[in-house]
């Protein structure tokens, strides 16, 4: 199935004409502002903060696209990803008429941006072991063209596993070569026919859909997995989403990212408010991804802490499983979860109960070393008591 763009987006989004602020109109930024005369935009003439922000981030895209080895006009920023959740469905689904898919359990800004854009979710839920049901929604797809989105949160939040992987010949590579391999091994032939059977299965899922498929790749940075970023020239109709939230510890700057085809970006940034992401995040946010450094020794410091947490709480005979995680945290079942909560919770520990999606569940952000070694320390009372 070719896919067409025209085709499935709002008719209203796709001939509206979107405001023209003066900081569009006039490029300031990258010019000297203090040998301009400003009064194009009714600001005020005196302040730190005084002038507009620049409306597209055009020093994080360059920044950005740098890193990613894309364009810049493929790239959005938004006032977290959750404005970017919210436009795609602006952009792409009639309230009161269209339709997307989710998996839970997964996040559920998704679920919440539809309620508020009047738009129905249609629900697969994962199968056992936290895998997509892709026969499932493959059906869906088939029997409902009001379906415009799959929202695919990879690694998943709250379950912590990839739940699609974008190129297991890269996976294979950098695996073996962290364990001292060569990035040249040779392919197993088991793995070499799973390799070409996740091929067959991404052409299929993106080849059959006329409609978006976006990967929420919020926790990429704590995975090995190669970015969907790398495949945006293979299929048209993808979406990522990456925040700088988590690895780079700015959820209070509140910035998040969608890599798309020019296209579909440049429908994002008309329908987006003119100056939505503000001049202060803007800073923060270019400063942080120019040290990269400082970023990497931050998610193998997570990830280690990871490694400590898994393998401490696999010691609790109360916690009957602790699920595999590529993300920040951890989930785990635990037995009378809701007690185990509330006794953390009352020593100041304050985890996340995610039994009202996974019964008996609890999820632990993967802290400090010290913080990790205070939950270890709280449940080994719990476990004396």
């Amino acid at each position: 199935m070719e896919f067409n763009l025209e085709n499935i987006v709002r008719k209203n989004i796709w001939n509206l004409k979107p405001y023209s602020s003066a900081r569009s109109e006039f490029d300031l930024y990258g010019s000297d502002k203090n040998e301009l005369t400003l009064l194009d935009a009714n600001e005020n003439p005196k302040g730190d903060l005084n002038r507009y922000p620049d409306p597209l981030q055009s020093a994080i895209k360059e920044e950005l696209a740098n890193q990613k080895d894309i364009s810049p006009d493929q790239i959005f920023v938004g006032n977290g990803s959750d404005e970017a959740i919210d436009l795609l469905y602006r952009i792409f689904c009639e309230p009161g008429k269209d339709s997307v898919i989710t998996c839970p359990p997964t996040y559920g800004m998704y679920e919440v941006s539809a309620a508020i854009n009047d738009v129905c979710v249609l629900k697969v839920p994962l199968k056992e072991g936290f895998s997509l049901d892709m026969e499932a929604i493959a059906q869906q797809v088939r029997n409902d063209s009001s379906i415009k989105i799959l929202w695919i949160c990879s690694p998943n939040n709250p379950t912590g596993n990839v739940l699609l992987k974008a190129d297991l010949k890269h996976d294979w590579q950098a695996q073996n070569y962290t364990r001292g391999g060569m990035m040249d091994m040779p392919f197993a032939p088991q793995f070499e026919a799973e390799m070409l059977a996740n091929q067959r299965q991404l052409d299929r899922l993106f080849g059959s859909f006329n409609g978006i498929i976006v990967v929420d790749e919020a926790y990429q940075d704590f995975t090995e997995n190669m970015s969907f970023i790398k495949r945006l020239e293979d299929y048209p109709n993808l979406v990522v989403l990456q925040t700088m939230s988590k690895a780079h510890g700015m959820a209070g700057a509140r910035v998040g990212f969608a890599f798309a085809s020019p296209e579909i970006i440049e429908l994002f940034n008309r329908t987006k408010p003119p100056y939505n992401v503000n001049d202060l995040s803007q800073k923060a946010v270019l400063a942080a991804l120019q040290n990269e450094e400082k970023t990497k020794t931050e998610i193998q410091e997570i990830i280690n802490n990871r490694d400590f947490l898994v393998e401490h709480l696999n010691s609790f005979d109360f916690i009957k499983e602790v699920y595999p995680s590529e993300a920040n945290f951890v989930l785990a079942k635990v037995e009378n979860a809701t007690q185990v909560y509330n006794y953390l919770r009352d020593k100041g520990i304050i985890i996340r109960n995610r039994s009202s999606q996974i019964e008996d569940t609890l999820r632990f952000t993967v802290g400090t070393m010290m913080e990790c070694k205070a939950v270890i320390t709280a449940l080994r009372e719990i476990k004396e008591n």
